[in-house]
This record gives C-alpha cells, structure tokens and sequence, in this order.
C-alpha cells in the first residue's frame, strides 16, 4: 500500500542538540528499515557517532551543511545543500553541522535498529 508523508507536517522531538522523528518503520523480508526526519539547527553540529550495524542514507531537503565521514582508510568532507544524498556505511564515524540555515533531512536508517548508535568523545 502506498503511503505519503508531508515533511512539514511531521512533529518531531528534540534529541541532543537536534531535532528529529521516526516517521514509519517498514519491513523488508525479516529486516525493518527506519526512515527518519532530521532537523538541525543553524550553526548546530550533531555529535560524532557512528552504527555498528545500519546503513544511514541522508536526503537533504533544506538548507547547507557540511558533513564529516571518518572510515578506518580516510576521512572526507561533504558540503551538502537541497537534493544532496549521502550514503554512509556501518561504523564510518560521521557528524553533521547546519551552516547559516536549518538543516532539514529525511534519513533511511537499513535495517532500523534503534540501539546501534555509538557516540564518540
């Protein structure tokens, strides 16, 4: 069955120093995957983290941003704006700062496994 979201419609929470909210959870085979709002305040940087077991593709809706990607061979810097998509693989260590604007995201978490955040420092 088909679903529509409206991205201005959808409340999220505060989490740290964002805001964010898990829309809907589907379930593909015996895998859930997780797709979230993410809103990022104006000069916010979210904190260093990465997932021991979840893919995160970002689509960047609104806003500029600049995002850090640290894998065990290199890291890289991403200046994101409107339409940017970011894949970022299991235990690639990543944070993500909202430049002059807020930064507005839907994130697919796959599979969805709310626990797999590590946090850095």
């Amino acid at each position: 069955m088909v679903k529509f979201f409206n991205f201005d419609n959808i409340a999220v929470v505060e989490r740290e120093n964002y805001f964010r909210s898990v829309f809907e959870v589907l379930k593909v085979s015996s895998e859930q995957i997780g797709l979230l709002k993410v809103i990022i305040p104006s000069n916010t940087t979210a904190r260093k983290h990465y997932h021991k077991e979840h893919f995160e593709i970002f689509i960047f809706l609104r806003g500029r941003g600049r995002v850090l990607v640290e894998s065990q061979r290199n890291a890289n810097e991403f200046y994101v704006t409107e339409g940017s998509i970011l894949i970022i693989e299991p235990c690639e260590k990543h944070t993500v700062e909202a430049l002059d604007k807020p930064l507005e995201i839907v994130v697919i978490k796959v599979p969805h496994k709310p626990e797999d955040k590590v946090l850095e420092g």
